[in-house]
């Protein structure tokens, strides 16, 4: 992303800042930095921090082009100063081992004379940190930081799109690969084709970490943990999987049957494909995310499996692999362009059988762009 995207993304936040009355925004290792500033290095015991102060009221003197008062900063151990020095802000601090940066944090707001009455923090900055801050910070109000970048990733710009559209093709061509390897997978483990499926997507440059791989009755479980459970004839293979390409996830699901399935299985299959494209229909601009559910509820509980669809129909999805608001029965927000959310579906009999057919959609101007191209029809191997 070109780095005026993240500065426009930062000055957004401190907008929305000033509006809600927060003086500071303190940005950890997190999804949430990586969609403001590029930066995706994992977090650790050494303290890292965007510091963003407020937009400052117009006229005043901080909002004075290159106040000091006005601008953000890094904290950083020195560890880390090749790498975050290429965060969107002209202003670094580094700390070294055996210094303590919370202080070092509480001198440097004092020194730029920040307000620190009310402090948003990253919801993800973990309680070592945290829990300390506040002790130094005892007359602040602390309040997490999700309702300043929530509404905004919520509606991806077309960059983030592209990247969503490019991981989904990638997963499409990857289970194509390992699919079509047909009955040599019968006897296989779960975890042998899950493993398999992983060094596909990587191959293709989607970092994948592992799958939902349900052979038989398995499938019955919506978040079945992959294992050693065989793939056999006669029986379903429910594969739930993912990745992502430079910073952005894909998110799939496809239902097998090895050898000709049975009646129930086959009507099982073809209702959940039925509620699946009545919720897609209804992924529209003018319609409610709960609309979606609506659609998809209404043919399975018609076609009597109602108590055996256990879920919401979809989940937004970005730089996290779950993010926003849901397609969830009751859900109110409005669909608009620039969402991304997934449809999936399914019904799921104890013991016995599991089908769930999902896609994600980018909500265009007209209606939904279907992101993955890989058939929903039934595939008997």
């Amino acid at each position: 992303m070109d780095a005026a995207v993240y500065q426009n993304r930062i000055n957004r936040v401190r907008a929305e800042m000033r509006k809600g009355g927060i003086d500071l925004f303190l940005v950890s290792p997190s999804s949430n930095l990586f969609y403001l500033s590029g930066y995706g290095v994992n977090g650790d015991e050494r303290l890292l921090l965007l510091v963003l102060p407020a937009e400052a009221e117009p006229g005043s003197p901080q909002a004075e082009p290159g106040s000091p008062q006005a601008e953000p900063f890094v904290l950083a151990n020195l560890l880390y100063k090749d790498q975050v020095e290429v965060l969107p802000v002209k202003e670094f601090v580094f700390w070294k081992d055996g210094e303590d940066p919370l202080a070092l944090l509480k001198w440097e707001i004092e020194k730029r004379n920040f307000p620190a009455g009310k402090i948003a923090v990253e919801p993800q900055l973990p309680a070592f940190f945290s829990l300390p801050m506040a002790e130094r910070f005892p007359q602040a109000a602390f309040t997490l930081g999700s309702p300043l970048t929530d509404p905004l990733r919520l509606y991806k710009d077309p960059g983030e799109i592209e990247l969503i559209r490019r991981a989904c093709k990638f997963s499409d061509q990857a289970l194509a690969v390992v699919i079509e390897k047909g009955n040599y997978w019968l006897g296989k483990t779960e975890a042998e084709f899950c493993e398999e499926l992983t060094a596909a997507l990587r191959r293709l440059g989607v970092m994948a970490y592992g799958a939902i791989v349900a052979a038989g009755a398995n499938g019955a479980v919506p978040h079945h943990v992959t294992g050693q459970s065989l793939i056999e004839k006669g029986k379903g293979l429910l594969i739930d999987f993912g990745g992502r390409l430079k910073g952005y996830h894909t998110d799939c699901t496809r239902t097998f049957h090895f050898g000709a399935p049975g009646v129930e299985f086959e009507k099982i299959y073809n209702t959940v494909l039925e509620a699946h494209l009545a919720a897609e229909a209804k992924a529209r601009p003018g319609n409610l995310l709960g609309d979606v559910d609506d659609a998809a509820r209404q043919v399975i509980e018609k076609a009597g499996y109602g108590p055996y669809f256990t879920h919401r129909t979809g989940h937004g999805l970005g730089i996290d692999g779950h993010e926003g608001v849901s397609a969830a029965k009751g859900e109110t927000t409005p669909i608009a362009q620039g969402m991304v959310f997934s449809i999936e579906p399914g019904i799921y009999l104890p013991g016995r059988l599991g089908v769930r057919i999902e896609n994600l959609v980018a909500i265009g101007r007209e209606g939904p762009e279907v992101l993955h191209a890989f058939p929903r029809e039934l595939k008997i191997i």
